[in-house]
């Protein structure tokens, strides 16, 4: 019997050792499992963070402009001899002004937002929508020969009244402020034939509620380096969470005021970097709202008023005369021609 006891009490030993490092194996998966639910990213999720950037998402410039051409041509010519389409937003007043330049630029699979020269249309009458959008239709086919077929204001500002303009007029788009952060999403109001596209926003909290423009981070102290930034967590795999509060649908509407994107060099680079290292899919106005998000009445459709863009805001690293500029920048006659 005495012999026996050793055995017994060598076994009892080594079942504990066993017990005690299963149980520790068991706490470390636990642990493992409540990181990736912390998180927000399951190991599937995670693996596909291993993806290039862009690689499934459908992407469309969108141009500001409201001083001169200069930037404007140069940045176009950038886009062209890429294949990236867009969007350019302008006022009536602009397009006539400048009208030769306007057409050259549409020439390439850019398109133009009619923008309201007289300010925001939130809170305008449907009248006085109706007058302004009416007028502006006029004034930017007679110059382009196009139709217009997106139209917003300043701030990208639009309410219900601006899509009631909108049907009445034919006009089958309308631009609205972001609403899923760095996703652009659209929105299809159930009374009416048009579909709202809500741009890409900024989620970066010390930037928040900019849209993802270059004039958002360039006004607030920001960097080019922090919009690359952005922009590389805006092509992210979106989430199960992600997908279930904004949709399905990944797009992105990165955004430049071509003053400073197309003729301050250090932003200018910036976008050439993003193009370049980016493999997102650039499509056309009519492919990028083909596929709706939320088709809802207009009550429940979400809007966004915030538009830091007021004079304490506006804190620029450095005046703008004294950035590099582009040199050279492609003339109007120039646009894609090769070097």
């Amino acid at each position: 019997m005495s012999k026996k006891v050793p055995l017994i009490i060598g076994f009892l030993v080594g079942l504990g050792i066993l017990l005690t490092a299963g149980f520790f194996l068991l706490r470390q998966s636990e642990f493992a499992l409540i990181d990736e639910l912390i998180g927000g990213k399951t190991s599937q999720e995670n693996e596909e963070k291993k993806v290039e950037p862009g690689v499934g998402t459908k992407s469309m410039m969108i141009l500001i402009e409201y001083k001169d051409t200069v930037g404007l041509v140069n940045f176009a010519n950038e886009m062209k001899s890429r294949d990236i389409s867009g969007l350019l937003l302008v006022s009536p007043d602009f397009v006539e002004k400048n009208c030769e330049a306007v057409k050259e630029v549409i020439k390439y699979d850019i398109e133009i937002i009619g923008s309201n020269p007289k300010g925001v249309f939130w809170d305008v009458p449907y009248e006085e929508q109706y007058t302004i959008i009416s007028d502006m239709k006029k004034r930017i086919e007679t110059c382009t020969g196009e139709p217009l077929r997106i139209v917003g204001s300043m701030y990208m500002a639009s309410d219900e009244n601006t899509v009631k303009a909108a049907q009445e007029l034919g006009i089958p788009y309308v631009i609205a402020r972001g609403t899923t952060d760095t996703k652009a999403t659209v929105y299809k109001p159930e009374e009416y034939d048009v579909k709202i596209l809500s741009i890409s926003n900024i989620a970066l909290a010390t930037f928040k509620f900019g849209s993802l423009c270059d004039y958002s981070f360039y006004e607030r102290s920001g960097t080019p380096q922090d919009m690359l930034d952005e922009l590389g967590r805006a092509y992210e795999p979106m989430t199960e969470k992600e997908i279930e509060w904004s949709g399905k649908f990944h797009r992105v509407t990165p955004t430049t005021h071509t003053n400073i994107g197309g003729y301050l060099k250090p932003w200018m680079d910036m976008w050439i970097e993003f193009w370049d290292t980016n493999k997102t899919e650039w499509v056309g106005l009519d492919e990028f709202m083909e596929e709706i998000d939320w088709n809802l009445p207009m009550w429940q459709i979400p809007t966004n008023r915030n538009a830091p863009y007021t004079p304490e805001k506006i804190r620029p690293l450095m005046p703008y005369d004294e950035i590099e500029k582009v040199e050279n920048p492609c003339r109007v006659e120039d646009i894609g021609k090769e070097d």
